[in-house]
This record gives C-alpha cells, sequence and structure tokens, in this order.
C-alpha cells in the first residue's frame, strides 16, 4: 500500500491546485474527461472492424464449428460477424479435460449435461470463492464445463444446446491455449497427435516440431485479446479454408501493423 499512496500523491497535489481554480474552469475540464475516454475505445472499436473485414476477407465458408479451451473461438465468431455454432460459447475446460472431449466429440456431445457445485480441480475452487461462482457442469463425470460467461444454469444449458443443435461435424476447428489451465507438456504430443485437419496450437514459446503450433509471445490469459493478438502470427482465414498454417503472409503483416499496441 505504501506504492499505492505514493502514486496517489500527485493526485493530490493536482486536487489540492484545482481547488483555488474559478469554478468554470473546473466545469470544463469535466466536461472533457468523458470525450478524452470515449476517443481510445472509438478508435479501438473502429480498429477492430477494419481488422474483422481484413481477416475474414477471402473465407470461403462461415459453416465450421470452433472448439476451443477458451473464449477464442467466440472471439473469431463475434469478430468476425459469423453465426455462433459451438457449444462452448463463452465456456472453457481445463487441458485434461479438454483432451479427453476431443478424443471422443461425438460420444460426449450425446452425453446429458450434469450441472455441480464443485469442481475437481482445486485450483478452480479457489477461484470460484473469490469471485462470483460460474455454473459447471459434467459429461459421463469425466469432462468438467465451466460456463465462465454465464449466471444461471438455465443460461449455459440453453446456450450449450443451442450450440449443439448448430454444431458441424464434417466442419470442426479445434483450438489449444498450452500455457494455462493445468497443462502438462504430454498435452503437446497428444494434441498434435488427434486427427483433425483444422487444429492449431497457440504457446508463448517455440515449440520445434509441431507443425499445428504458432507462438504468441505476449501471452495473456485472457481468450479473446489472444484471438487478436495470435492473428499476428499466422493466416486465420487460409487455416479455416484450408487448414494449413501460414505463418508469413500480406495479411499477417498488416495484423502486426494493424494491433501493434496489443489487443
Amino acid at each position: 500500500m505504501a506504492t499505492d499512496q505514493a502514486a496517489f500523491a500527485p493526485t493530490r497535489n493536482r486536487i489540492q491546485q484545482a481547488a483555488s481554480l474559478p469554478q468554470a474552469v473546473d466545469v470544463s475540464a469535466k466536461k472533457l474527461r468523458p470525450a478524452s475516454k470515449a476517443l481510445p475505445t472509438i478508435l479501438k472499436s473502429l480498429r477492430n472492424q477494419v481488422g474483422a473485414g481484413i481477416n475474414r476477407y477471402g473465407l470461403e465458408s462461415a459453416d465450421f464449428s470452433v472448439i476451443s479451451n477458451d473464449c477464442w473461438g467466440q472471439a473469431l465468431y463475434q469478430e468476425w460477424g459469423l453465426p455462433c455454432k459451438t457449444p462452448l460459447a463463452g465456456s472453457g475446460m481445463h487441458a485434461e479435460c479438454f483432451l479427453r472431449f476431443l478424443g471422443d466429440l461425438p460420444g460426449y456431445l450425446s452425453s446429458p449435461l450434469r450441472f455441480i457445485q464443485t469442481s475437481r480441480h482445486p485450483s478452480v475452487n479457489r477461484l470460484r470463492n473469490r469471485r462470483q461462482k460460474w455454473p459447471m457442469a459434467v459429461l459421463r463425470d469425466e469432462v468438467e464445463i465451466h460456463f465462465l460467461h454465464y449466471n444461471t444454469e438455465e443460461e449455459s444449458r440453453e446456450s450449450w444446446e443451442a450450440g449443439c443443435q448448430n454444431l458441424n461435424l464434417d466442419r470442426l476447428v479445434v483450438k489449444f491455449t498450452i500455457d494455462k489451465d493445468g497443462a502438462q507438456p504430454a498435452h503437446i504430443t497428444r494434441f498434435a497427435e488427434l486427427p483433425f485437419e483444422r487444429k492449431l496450437l497457440i504457446s508463448e514459446r517455440k515449440l520445434p516440431g509441431i507443425d499445428c503450433a504458432i507462438q504468441v509471445p505476449n501471452y495473456v490469459i485472457n481468450g479473446a485479446m489472444m484471438f487478436r493478438r495470435s492473428l499476428r502470427h499466422f493466416d486465420c482465414a487460409h487455416w479455416l479454408n484450408t487448414g494449413e498454417i501460414r505463418r508469413q503472409t500480406p495479411r499477417v503483416f498488416l495484423n502486426k501493423l494493424l494491433y501493434a499496441r496489443g489487443a
């Protein structure tokens, strides 16, 4: 807290100085603050719109389903203005659960969703005790799903069932981030060996010999932010079209400029 107090000291001095100024000056300054705060938000929104147009250009089909261990997939649908066709919108899984899920998608998707109050992962329980407790459910008592962006079990179930109905099993896209949620080195090989035509492994470090991996050095836990940051390191539309990961294309170069200051 000593550091916080030192940081606030200049602010207290400015407040004391402002108290001696005419009221009119203070009022006009207050009127300017919302605009100054809104400008970066407006510019970021415009940047994201331009980026969405650039990145979805040439996309051959919007009929694909993203299976992601975090909100990366939902961010793709939302930012590119595409219909969401995944049961995992706004949801996440621990690494082991996610790989089990990918190992038998049809079987798990046909299993009933059962909501639970306590996670098998102690770190999750500690986090839920500190924050608002999001809904959780299991499939076949093996795969645990965390509905991180929902308030109730009813909302979570509705989203899950709608996603299952819209899922395109013939055009699946799978994405796994290896640097969180209990991921271990062995999970890298297991994911790389999965028989999906379109699969992407995101890591903050280089993974030599893993063809489906891209390195995103400025790593953050937030899946939506990682979606934008990952666009600086591979051509997403080309990957969705062909399953090939291209790391150096004109589109990737434009994204490095467009998202130079992060997500």
